[in-house]
């Protein structure tokens, strides 16, 4: 094969490439990403991170009291580790700060990471009440049954990262009335349930978006992850830096809401105390979007 030949072929195959991206992303996983997201910046806000928090914390403080508290405030349980665990996870997602071109370098990396923030969170709740060592799809059932749709505990977790499909394939119609905005139901709430219809696909069971992120992460990691050399242009990149960040952060908030009803204040600021100063000391960094949250928490919780 000639040098003229040669670059015909290699063009030829990064064309391939482009339309191969193009359909099992741009077309399919950025569209779910964003409509999730989109809702939720429509239901708290597209501004600073300690405003969003705000109206999510307004939101689950509406849900009333939890019903229990524990005392804990041992750093070794696996629900306080599993929070650690989120935060770091969070923090890697979201560095560099303000360079958005530098932490999509490898954005296939970024959808790994947000799918480990929103694991270790929901892993947190789960482990208060089933600490024993669970693989993730058995973690990620119990999660959906026992607070997603569980009465006792669903009023306790934020739309839309809420929403689940039952086991007959359907959203439950409670959830349209969460948001209350014509474009979601028109738009991004059928892309929501066309993104968790594609999860399940092998039987029927409670299918969370979580369950959907571990599909997304597995796609990545074990298919394609090279095709994301194709993520170029700004509003991609973009519009994946604004998906995962989001997401991330309300799982974060829902996450760290219940810890507080359950443990109290002082328990959850201390593993935030202890976290934020290692990760001071010995990486060199803040995590800007612990840091809000707390600032929010400490302004509503008081003991």
């Amino acid at each position: 094969m000639n040098v003229y030949n040669l670059g015909n072929e290699m063009v030829k195959f990064l064309s391939q490439l482009s339309e191969v991206f193009r359909q099992r992303y741009l077309k399919t996983h950025e569209r779910y990403l964003k409509s999730i997201a989109d809702i939720i910046a429509y239901l708290y806000g597209g501004g600073s991170w300690e405003k969003k928090c705000s109206k999510m914390v307004e939101r689950l403080m509406r849900a009333g009291d939890i019903g229990e508290r524990r005392v804990d405030t041992d750093f070794e349980t696996s629900h306080f580790r599993n929070l650690r665990n989120c935060w770091y996870h969070e923090c890697a997602l979201n560095y560099p700060w303000g360079d958005l071109d530098s932490r999509l370098k490898f954005a296939a990396w970024k959808i790994i990471q947000c799918y480990y923030t929103v694991f270790s969170a929901i892993a947190s709740l789960v482990c208060v009440f089933h600490p024993k060592r669970k693989s993730h799809g058995a973690l990620l059932n119990i999660y959906a049954r026992e607070f997603l749709s569980c009465s006792k505990w669903k009023k306790f977790f934020l739309p839309p990262v809420n929403f689940y499909l039952n086991q007959q394939g359907k959203l439950p119609e409670e959830f349209l009335k969460m948001v209350n905005w014509q474009y979601a139901d028109s738009y991004h709430i059928p892309n929501i349930v066309e993104c968790l219809k594609s999860v399940q696909t092998r039987r029927p069971m409670l299918v969370s978006i979580p369950h959907y992120l571990k599909v997304l992460r597995d796609w990545v990691t074990y298919g394609d992850a090279y095709l994301f050399f194709r993520l170029y242009g700004q509003s991609p990149k973009e519009n994946l830096d604004f998906s995962l960040s989001n997401i991330a952060f309300i799982h974060c908030v829902q996450t760290e809401f219940f810890l507080i009803k359950l443990f109290g204040w002082k328990a959850v600021k201390l593993q935030y105390d202890t976290f934020s100063t290692e990760l001071k000391n010995n990486l060199g960094i803040r995590s800007q979007t612990l840091e809000a949250r707390f600032t929010i928490y400490s302004q509503r919780f008081v003991e």
